[in-house]
């Protein structure tokens, strides 16, 4: 109702109301908090930012824990020439499939860090895709933990959300998790 008051400019004879220009400098005023507020919020997200720093072990390695499904890797990344291990097998010999090795490979093209950092992970448990997914998850945070600075670009592309799905739950009086017994007339 206000708003259209100072549309229409006609809130002069009303009693009980304050002048025009006060009701105008306290929208200004509360614009403005909004937007300092706004402005707050963007300094803290830059400070946290800045307080990131490498993480990197005695060996000058970055760590990375992953998981997907029931699956757990354990990734160790360093400066290198592009050598990749996973439970002591070359990549491409533990994972067969091109779309999973492409997979892999993600995080660095992403980052534009193909071919600079040696690889090595230990992953157990669950399948191929879940192992995979679980891999993935660990280079992108050590590489986080390496480089701060490429944060940005790998929680953009998603990188860094852990994939909570996990298989549903058979439940009683069901064949499975939602699939009903065939249907019986008599």
């Amino acid at each position: 109702m206000i708003d259209s008051l100072i549309l229409l400019k006609d809130a002069r004879g009303i009693p009980g109301l304050p002048p025009l220009s006060e009701i105008q400098d306290r929208a200004i005023q509360k614009m403005n908090a909004t937007s300092s507020r706004a402005e707050v919020e963007r300094q803290m997200q830059e400070e946290i930012a800045k307080a990131r720093v490498r993480q990197v072990d005695e060996k000058g390695r970055a760590y990375g824990t992953g998981k997907r499904k029931c699956s757990i890797a354990r990734v160790w990344i360093q400066p290198g020439d592009g050598k990749f291990v996973v439970n002591d097998k070359q990549f491409d010999a533990y994972f067969p499939i091109l779309d999973h090795r492409a997979d892999l490979l993600r995080p660095f093209t992403v980052t534009k860090t193909l071919g600079l950092w040696d690889v090595a992970c230990t992953v157990k448990g669950g399948g191929v895709s879940g192992q995979v997914g679980a891999v993935r998850l660990g280079i992108s945070r050590a590489l986080q933990n390496w480089e701060p600075g490429l944060r940005p670009y790998l929680k953009a592309a998603g990188y860094l959300t852990r994939d909570s799905r996990v298989v549903e739950r058979k439940k009683p009086g069901k064949a499975k998790a939602r699939k009903s017994f065939q249907w019986v007339k008599r």
